[in-house]
């Protein structure tokens, strides 16, 4: 007690390097809100539109276990087969390596035969990865517009900042071009479904034409097909009947609709609106994820 009396400078300079020292570790500190509960595991999802959930875990699901069979330090695995979608996943020793489980499943993806179409990929989730949540809100509430922020915008640019995995979007509407072919009047112009389905998928393309010399320049050919709107679907030339082009517009009503909606999304007392989560990276640093995620926002 008398030695620190007696040194009070080097007692109350001792204690403010520890109150510093005690704050800056603190803002280090990599804080969660609750600790991994679940050992290493890989999750395989696959969406088989159309297929009914006893196909799905026919043609789908059974193959995929077989397949994903074997790998080292697996110990268990679990499935899921629904109306369009299987899930496996696939729990591993708690000692192994989460990135080297996650580059086995990869690697064992490669060995999986499914029906034409139809690809596995890998869940980017973790228990604990859901460290951000947001909604898109437009002024007169367009579903569609604000389902194209978070598609286009909102996640694109949040995927680029460093310790995110992922961001998984959820509601609004998925804009999408419908052309409703009438049956009659194509079977008056004897046009085939597959020619106006063959028709619409090629004059939606841009082409090459090589290059065009013009005295000491050399100029390139191209053809500028893509499709920007309504009115281009309509003009798509079919067939020619006596010389007479018979065009989408002849045959079938263009619009703008949406895709096939299987659920929405509520927010306290909005019945509907577009919202995202931002997954972590697994064992990844949630101050520095959110600080970075904050600025981009």
């Amino acid at each position: 007690m008398s030695l620190a009396l007696g040194q009070r400078t080097v007692v109350i300079g001792a204690a403010v390097l520890l109150v510093v020292a005690g704050i800056y570790s603190f803002t280090e500190l990599d804080i969660e809100a609750y600790p991994d509960p679940v050992q290493p595991m890989t999750e395989v999802l696959t969406l088989p539109t159309g297929y009914s959930a006893e196909e799905v875990e026919r043609l789908v699901t059974i193959p995929t276990e077989y397949a994903m069979s074997g790998m080292l330090h697996l110990k268990a695995m679990e499935s899921i087969s629904l109306y369009g979608l299987s899930d496996i996943r696939m729990y591993f020793d708690w000692d192994s390596d989460y990135e080297m489980d996650r580059i086995q499943t990869i690697n064992q993806l490669t060995f999986v035969t499914l029906p034409q179409g139809i690809m596995p990929g890998l869940s980017p989730e973790n228990p604990i990865g859901e460290i951000y949540r947001y909604t898109v809100n437009g002024a007169d509430h367009d579903l569609i517009k604000e389902k194209e922020v978070q598609d286009w915008i909102c996640e694109k640019q949040l995927k680029t900042v460093p310790g995110v995995l992922d961001v998984s979007g959820f509601g609004g509407l998925t804009k999408e071009y419908h052309v409703d072919l009438d049956p009659a009047k194509l079977t008056y112009y004897a046009i085939p479904l597959s020619q106006a389905i063959s028709a619409i998928q090629n004059s939606n393309t841009n082409a090459g034409g090589n290059y065009l010399n013009v005295g000491e320049q050399a100029f390139d050919i191209r053809g500028i097909g893509l499709i920007h709107s309504i009115d281009d679907i309509r003009d798509i030339v079919l067939t020619t009947n006596k010389s007479t082009p018979i065009r989408v517009s002849n045959v079938a009503e263009v619009s703008v609709g949406w895709s096939p909606r299987l659920g929405i999304v509520g927010m306290n007392y909005r019945p509907e609106v577009v919202h995202g989560i931002v997954l972590m990276r697994k064992h990844g640093n949630t101050l520095k994820t959110l600080a970075g995620v904050n600025k981009k926002v």
